[in-house]
Order: C-alpha cells, then sequence, then structure tokens
C-alpha cells in the first residue's frame, strides 16, 4: 500500500478558482489521497456545492466550514494538524498541479530518508493562457548549515507549495512579526520553511513535466498600506524582521560558531535587498 498523503486547500469566497485545484487533484495518479478543503467561513453555499460536485472523482474528500474567519494563517495551520498522512502539501484554492505530482514526489521522499521535502517545477501563470516555468530552488546539500545560508543568501518560498514530511512540517514555526507589520502575511512562509531546510533536504524532481502551476494574477488578500513611502518603509521593516526570525532559528538549530557565519550572510543578503531596490527605484524614475 502507498503511503497516506495528505492535500490541504485552505479557501475563501472563491467557488469558481475552486473548481480549478479540485479538478487537478482529481486528475491525480497517486492512488491512496485524503483530500482536506478548510472554507473560512465563506457566505452562502456556493464552496459547499462545489466541493460536493467532486465527492465522487476525488476519494478521501472532505469538506470543514469554519464558523467564523480564523484568517489565513489559522487556516493554513487547521489543514496541517487535521492531516493523517505521512505525506502532506497544501494546495492554494487558485493554483493547480501536473497529474504526475503527488506520485513522483512520493517516490523522491521514500528514496531519500533524510529529505524534509520534494518539489515540482514552478510554472507562474501571467494570465489564464500564458504561463513560464521559472526558476525553483532546491536545498540537496547534505549540511544543515550550508542549506541555511543557501537559503538565507536568496529566501525563496516556491517549495511551499512542495510534498512534505508530515511530521517535519509540523515542527515549522511563525510566531508573527513585530510592529507595523502584525497582521501582514507576506514573507511569513521563508521564515517558516527555513525550519524545514535545517531539518533536512529539499529536493527537486527531475522531470520538467512534475509541475507546480501557480496563478499569481489572480486577487490576493494581503494587508499593505496604499501609500508609497510607507509600503517601503513597512517592507523594509519586515525583511530585517524577516532575518532576526532566521537568526532565532538558527540559534536553535546550528553551533554557536555558526551562528556568526549566519549573520554575515543574513546582512549581506538584505544589503543586496536594499540596493536592489534602489536600482529598481532609480530605473522607475529615469
Amino acid at each position: 500500500m502507498k503511503p497516506l498523503v495528505t492535500v490541504g486547500i485552505p479557501t475563501f469566497d472563491r467557488p469558481e478558482l475552486l473548481t480549478r485545484a479540485l479538478a487537478a487533484v482529481a486528475k491525480q495518479d497517486y492512488p491512496n489521497l485524503e483530500v482536506l478543503v478548510a472554507d473560512n467561513a465563506t457566505p452562502g453555499d456556493a464552496t459547499r456545492h462545489v466541493v460536493e460536485s467532486y465527492l465522487e472523482c476525488v476519494p478521501g474528500l472532505r469538506y470543514v466550514r469554519h464558523l467564523k474567519n480564523i484568517g489565513p494563517l489559522d487556516n493554513f495551520m487547521f489543514l496541517l494538524d487535521a492531516a493523517q498522512g505521512r505525506y502532506f502539501m497544501w494546495l492554494a484554492d487558485d493554483d493547480e498541479i501536473s497529474a504526475n505530482y503527488v506520485a513522483s514526489l512520493v517516490d523522491l521522499l521514500e528514496s531519500d530518508p533524510g529529505a524534509s521535502s520534494a518539489a515540482g517545477h514552478w510554472v507562474l501563470m501571467r494570465d489564464e493562457q500564458v504561463g513560464q516555468l521559472m526558476p525553483t530552488s532546491s536545498y540537496p546539500q547534505g549540511s544543515a548549515l550550508v542549506r541555511a545560508l543557501c537559503f538565507i543568501w536568496r529566501s525563496d518560498d516556491a517549495f511551499f507549495y512542495a510534498l512534505h514530511r508530515t511530521s517535519v512540517i509540523r515542527q515549522a514555526s511563525f510566531r508573527g512579526y513585530w510592529w507595523p507589520n502584525r497582521v501582514v502575511v507576506l514573507n511569513w512562509a521563508y521564515v517558516y520553511l527555513l525550519d524545514v531546510v535545517l531539518r533536512g533536504r529539499v529536493l527537486m524532481a527531475h522531470d520538467t513535466s512534475v509541475q507546480f502551476i501557480n496563478h499569481d494574477y489572480t486577487s490576493k488578500s494581503y494587508v499593505t498600506p496604499d501609500r508609497r513611502l510607507m509600503r517601503a518603509a513597512f517592507t523594509a521593516c519586515r525583511r530585517v524582521n524577516v532575518h532576526y526570525l532566521y537568526w532565532e532559528k538558527c540559534v536553535r538549530l546550528l553551533s554557536p560558531l555558526s551562528i556568526l557565519l549566519v549573520v554575515a550572510v543574513s546582512f549581506l543578503s538584505m544589503l543586496r535587498e536594499a540596493s536592489g531596490f534602489a536600482i529598481d527605484r532609480v530605473k522607475r524614475l529615469a
């Protein structure tokens, strides 16, 4: 028997997009799936009706509707807490995966007990028709320190929608940002995924047909200020906060001498980000 895999789909008030995600799950060529849809208190019955229309073609499909909106992060964590599978993945309600996604990534993880996660190739959809195969990071190094340094140098959350060992992803955490970013969810996955990187290798499927298809043009519910100068200040504060949280995690899981290297790479990464932002602003003003 193939190990049980849980696919968790958080959703709120986008039943027409949820259809796409469920259709992708229904096409998976993997036989042992548990599929959980967590509805964050969407008004009306449209979301429930969409899920019910897939009950026959998606074995193991379960629908939970919260009585009140618990926020996006808590909805993500609800799915992870409820998962029964040995392996777990999130799937955004506006995205999709190739039919061979789950089966290919299970094979990767089963062949490497030291791996935390296995990722497919990231396809970024610019609109309904136009997509681009994007560079997708993996962290196959044997050293936790080397993996952490590579991740911190150029933070990349593309493997958030990878397949994870449930026992590993449950050890990850994000305790929130300082003021003034307390209600912002942007970049939280960077902090969360560093735990995964520190605890094991992150592998990449060799076959480029194993794909996570990200429809990034759809509307998002992120909370950000409207004024440009304020937004820039909030972003700078958040990025410093992200790196501070990196240090906290590395202090717990790496040797004291390694922390000096982590902090040095972290500062260089922040300088690279700041210079890139400045160059971009100059180009826009030119």
